[in-house]
């Protein structure tokens, strides 16, 4: 700083300390400086700023005298044995205790004026920034919120935090800022949970407040699992089909109050596809009025040695061979083919189409019904010697030995395809299902009898991308690609098993009002190791694979369930706009699920828009299926437009509700973008069509303004919201934020 306003400040105030609105104002000084260095119009600017806090010091500025009860409380937060943080109603720092700089090694000085969340995620990576969206949001929701999160520390390694983030208000009640309290989180604290962790049975937390579950290590060895979440799921979704019904109701009926504890004998799903049975015993933790906050309790392995032939070797169900017995027979059939000439054996995958639904429909006891009958029916089309096996709840393999043509495991799969296209009975009803088959054939290529199996189930999911039905044999050209694609192929079908994808939206914006008037659904993969992965990763692999199919599936049902609660959080009208691959338009069943997930959630067609490329709308073999949606009611537009090659009379032709310009129009180039005549061009086309337009990637005020200028009807992007969850977007249309 310059000497001669060194020595006023001095001057005006001896050694007391400064005031924060002083602090502030020397830092403008300072950058001043730094900014004219040295430049004499600055100086004069800097001065008369000086000047005129100088004026107003003995009234505004100066030290007043502190009170007991304000100096108890200054001591307080500075020595609280927590990291506490003050910032203001711009999400800055204004107080950072000891604690804090403990915490997350960052001092006092440095943290003072930054913005909270910037501050401590600052890493570009994907957790890091859903971590920093999440505490924007808390900060800016406007009553007490508490989430726990993955958080940098001091050590350099991340944490598990609790943040309690509080609302500050002024005297008359307006929010001025927000406190914020962080504690390092241990699961482990409690002396009883060690003493269960070292007798070897597994401990389990369910936090129902926020629906996270956390497991013990030694409860994830008893099935075998390496890692994971903290969603229920981890557990519910290992649960045999036949005990999940009973272990539910068990749990809510104790959650209600109506049973004094939690109890139940279930099998649960090992690693190795056996099924394991455990004892599980909880108790509910309370609040005063009665209200169970957490369930907590314990898991004992309790598989009978004696009843290994039933339990661990044969599925309980169907009694057939299970997934440990079948590759164990598999094994033994692979060394006889190996160690002799001629001959050979093939691996069916066998998965019943959409089980899922029908389960649902049927409810567990008309599932297993069902199920039954379908082994009744595969066993007529096996010959002697053959193996049929159940690997999962609606996947069944079978082992051919003895093949003598390169056709006949195609010819037992279009056996099985004719003896289950005849209807099914339940007591209620008559109706048909069909099943997917994937072929896998020995070869010399192959050295484990995993990698067998693997690929046929591989060859079943390109089946399931044909449509219900069909069979699939799988290509051995697969396996000349890169090894870590075909990993990343195996880890999509887990993810989808698992529910390891969720949906993010991001808000689309009426330019003049400045009003939310739309919501796009986008993917993400939460995978377990990787954290946060963005679709750019895995969805090209996914549309190569025919995985895009059932993967979109899923993003239409969440989204329309999401969807469903969000529109009540608004007053004005909104849409559901969801992107559709070439692969998901060409499925059989598309039209089929779209009617059904609108009737599920009560949404009118118009109320949805599917996004599509100018490449799949201008293929001519779309045309029938496209005209087949429009005349369903529902909404198509253009995506990304502005990097292909779509001519005018084919946006005459297709009749599209909506353009949607490509970012690259607004990177780099000037402050409007990087081709503001081509963008005020393409919304004056669009309009003289009675097409809307809307701008992808509106980062600045200024693009926003020049949007309004040439008539762009909405626009969407980081200038008014990054992608959001479920809960997010609820917030912001609640809020009614405007632009």
């Amino acid at each position: 700083m310059h000497r001669r306003l060194r020595r006023q400040l001095e001057e005006a105030l001896g050694q007391e300390e400064s005031s924060p609105h002083l602090r502030k104002l020397l830092r403008r000084i300072d950058k001043e400086y730094r900014r004219a260095d040295g430049e004499r119009a600055s100086l004069q600017h800097a001065l008369a700023l000086l000047s005129n806090l100088l004026k107003r010091q003995p009234d505004a500025e100066r030290p007043r005298v502190v009170s007991p009860k304000a100096r108890f409380v200054s001591r307080l937060f500075d020595q609280a044995p927590f990291a506490a943080v003050l910032c203001d109603a711009d999400r800055k720092v204004t107080a950072w205790n000891t604690a804090a700089e403990q915490l997350f090694g960052i001092p006092h000085a440095e943290a003072v004026g930054r913005e909270l969340s910037m501050l401590v995620f600052p890493d570009s990576d994907a957790t890091r920034a859903q971590a920093r969206t999440e505490l924007r949001q808390a900060l800016a929701l406007g009553d007490t919120q508490q989430l726990v999160r993955e958080t940098p520390t001091r050590s350099g390694q991340s944490r598990l935090c609790e943040w309690t983030v509080v609302p500050l208000h002024d005297g008359k009640g307006r929010e001025v800022g927000n406190a914020a309290l962080v504690r390092e989180r241990d699961p482990l604290s409690d002396r009883y949970a060690l003493a269960w962790q070292g007798a070897g049975d597994g401990i389990w937390d369910w936090d129902l407040t926020g629906d996270r579950l956390w497991l013990s290590d030694s409860w994830r060895a008893i099935v075998g699992m390496k890692g994971g979440g903290e969603t229920p799921s981890e557990w519910l979704d290992r649960i045999h089909p036949a005990d999940r019904d009973s272990v539910e109701k068990g749990i809510r009926a104790h959650v209600e109050g109506a049973a004094p504890r939690f109890e139940s004998e279930h099998r649960l799903r090992h690693e190795d596809g056996s099924w394991r049975w455990v004892l599980t015993r909880g108790q509910a933790t309370r609040d005063p009025a009665g209200k169970a906050l957490r369930l907590s309790g314990s898991m004992m392995d309790v598989t009978d040695p004696k009843l290994t032939t039933v339990r661990v070797l044969h599925d309980a169900l169907t009694r057939l061979p299970n997934r440990a017995h079948f590759i164990d027979v598999l094994r033994r059939a692979f060394a006889r083919v190996r160690r002799r000439q001629g001959g050979g054996i093939a691996v069916l995958v066998v998965d019943v189409d959409d089980f899922r639904s029908m389960n649902a429909r049927l409810g567990h006891e008309g599932g297993d019904e069902i199920l039954i009958q379908v082994v009744e029916r595969l066993q007529t089309c096996l010959g002697e010697g053959d193996l049929l096996a159940r690997l999962g709840a609606d996947e069944f393999a079978v082992l051919l030995e003895d093949l003598s043509g390169s056709g006949a495991a195609e010819m037992v799969a279009s056996r099985i395809h004719e003896a289950v296209a005849r209807p099914f009975q339940v007591p209620t009803e008559e109706f048909s299902l069909t099943v997917s088959i994937g072929i896998a054939s020995s070869a010399p290529a192959y050295t484990r009898v995993e990698d067998l199996l693997a690929d046929a189930a591989a060859a079943m999911y390109r089946a399931k991308a044909q449509g219900r039905g069909h069979s699939a044999v799988f290509d051995a050209k697969m396996r000349e690609r890169a090894p870590h694609l075909l990993e990343l192929e195996a880890e999509l079908r887990n993810a989808l098993a698992r529910e390891e994808f969720r949906v993010h939206y991001l808000p689309i914006v009426d330019v003049a009002r400045g009003r939310i008037q739309g919501l796009e659904a986008l993917i993400r993969w939460a995978h377990p190791e990787r954290g946060l992965i963005a679709p750019e990763h895995f969805v090209p692999l996914a549309e190569e694979t025919g995985l895009i199919v059932p993967i979109g599936r899923w993003l239409l049902g969440q989204a329309g369930r999401d969807f469903h609660s969000c529109r009540g959080a608004g007053a004005q009208p909104l849409t559901l706009n969801v992107n559709l691959s070439s692969r998901q338009l060409e499925h059989g069943d598309l039209l089929e699920h779209i009617d059904g997930v609108l009737a599920e959630h009560g949404l009118d067609a118009a109320e949805l828009a599917l996004e599509l490329t100018e490449s799949t709308l201008q293929c001519g073999e779309h045309a029938v299926r496209l005209g087949e949606l429009r005349d369903r009611g529902v909404r198509l537009y253009m995506d990304d437009f502005g990097t292909g090659a779509c001519s005018l009379n084919s946006l005459l032709r297709l009749q599209l509700d909506s353009l949607k310009i490509d970012r690259s129009l607004f990177t780099g180039g000037s402050p409007r973008g990087q081709a503001p005549e081509l963008v005020r061009t393409i919304v004056a086309l669009a309009r003289d069509m009675g097409t809307q337009v809307v701008a992808e990637g509106v980062e600045t005020a200024e693009q926003l303004g020049f949007l309004r200028e040439v008539g762009c009807a909405a626009a969407q992007g980081f200038y008014f919201s990054p992608p959001v969850d479920g809960e997010g977007a609820r917030a912001l249309l609640e809020r009614s934020a405007s632009w």
